[in-house]
């Protein structure tokens, strides 16, 4: 059984190759292997594009400069580029994903305290709190959160999205709501 692996089109020896050469000083091997980098980086975050994990193609493009990025800086230390790639492109997405769930957590917050101009809920508010509520919420819940507030689409957009009735799509984002609501309280 042949235990290489294959990335797209050139394997991990052939990676090792280039990276030992890059380091040596070699250029056009640096060169070589930043565009298998990069090749390698987008084809991983446009795979999580086409789950729905990212919201558009350039995030996939921007996160994967991003590691191109930490390849070019940290390439001399890299001693398994295998291992290295594996773990910047999960970090790097990891990263993002909770940059994101503080951006929703601000924009829910705002929605909530805009419903009631008058009341004090916002002066107790904790984004914090908000934050892992929403993180506790089942995967469903969570993306329609997402989608109202973060993405600002409205109810008959996000059921088109999500192939369900507009009905269903707003009674399970008000009784989402509902529920952290009451459990900020």
């Amino acid at each position: 059984m042949n235990n290489t692996k294959t990335y797209q089109t050139f394997t991990n020896s052939e990676l090792t190759v280039l990276l030992n050469s890059a380091n040596a000083g070699d250029i056009r091997s640096f060169n070589e292997l930043s565009k298998h980098i990069r090749s390698i980086s987008f084809s991983y975050f446009l795979t999580k594009y086409k789950s729905g994990k990212l919201k558009n193609r350039d995030d996939a493009d921007d996160l994967a400069n991003n590691v191109f990025l930490a390849f070019s800086d940290q390439y001399k230390k890299i001693e398994n580029i295998e291992h290295w790639l594996r773990r910047v492109l999960f970090l790097t997405f990891v990263s993002w994903y909770k940059k994101q769930k503080k951006q929703l957590s601000s924009a829910l917050y705002e929605n909530i305290a805009d419903k009631d101009p008058q009341s004090n809920f916002g002066d107790n508010i904790d984004l914090q709190k908000i934050a892992l509520i929403v993180s506790e919420l089942n995967e469903s819940k969570q993306i329609i959160i997402k989608m109202r507030f973060w993405e600002g689409l409205k109810f008959n957009e996000i059921s088109e999205k999500l192939n369900k009735n507009e009905a269903a799509v707003k009674k399970m984002l008000y009784r989402t709501l509902e529920e952290i609501r009451n459990k900020l309280e």
